[in-house]
């Protein structure tokens, strides 16, 4: 009876299912040509861009994703995260005024995409670059980021987005030989449905396994023990019966 109260019992392992997932960088413009052009009517590339990003965002459940805007410049605006609540959040207040400096530096916003990327463990790593493609200025060109980017194993999805015969000018090749180098794919989003297709695209990449620590639960088995203990003390009680009407 004592033994059964103390639990005994077996540890069992779980083995947790395995998620997929994949560590991902978005790279959005907001340059001038990105948040004044109007070839998106009633809206701007920027800002169809940012309603259809969310989207995504709120589709990749088991994924980090993290976000880089850029103009001139280039900065973090959310680390690798798998809260896409407040991802969503920080994107919402994304405007061209998010960045000072004028012009488009494509090349800062891939290097500082990859440096985020650098201690991924995830079997893929992905820079989602989102931009009209006319990279004018920084610190670093674009091609040599993508170098960088390579070695590490980041693919550079790119998204090309604007009309060529909008207000502002646009350069797809750049974005498709980056895209390329990496074994990434280039997309082209001249509208809003295409903008939404080629997400939709990125939104089958390749995943990766990612799995939780296997998890130890302790398996009592008392219930066992004490039938035990009632059978041996129902015995005793027949026996010391059977004794006391039969020999005293």
């Amino acid at each position: 009876m004592i033994l059964s109260l103390s639990g005994p019992g077996k540890k069992i392992t779980f083995l947790p299912d395995e998620k997929e997932g994949v560590d991902i960088l978005i790279a959005l413009d907001v340059s001038g040509s990105m948040s004044r052009s109007r070839d998106f009517l009633p809206e701007t590339r920027l800002g169809v861009s940012k309603k259809l990003l969310k989207r995504f965002i709120e589709k990749r459940n088991n994924d980090r994703l993290g976000l880089v805007v850029f103009a001139g410049a280039a900065y973090l605006q959310a680390p690798l995260t798998g809260d896409r609540e407040s991802l969503s959040e920080i994107l919402e207040t994304i405007e061209e005024e998010t960045v000072t400096e004028q012009g488009t530096a494509i090349g800062d916003a891939i290097i500082l995409s990859t440096y985020r990327l650098r201690n991924s463990k995830a079997r893929s790593k992905v820079i989602v670059l989102i931009t009209d493609g006319v990279s004018n200025t920084g610190k670093i060109d674009p091609v040599t980021a993508t170098d960088l980017a390579e070695q590490i194993g980041a693919k550079i999805y790119s998204v090309g987005i604007g009309k060529e015969d909008g207000s502002y000018e646009i350069n797809f090749e750049i974005l498709q030989e980056l895209s390329a180098k990496t074994g990434g794919r280039f997309f082209r989003a001249e509208d809003p449905e295409e903008m939404k297709a080629v997400l939709s695209s990125i939104d089958s990449l390749e995943k990766d396994p990612l799995q939780s620590p296997p998890k130890e639960i302790r398996e009592t088995e008392y219930e066992i023990w004490l039938y035990r203990a009632l059978a041996v003390l129902l015995l005793d009680l027949i026996l010391r019966a059977f004794f006391l009407r039969y020999y005293v």
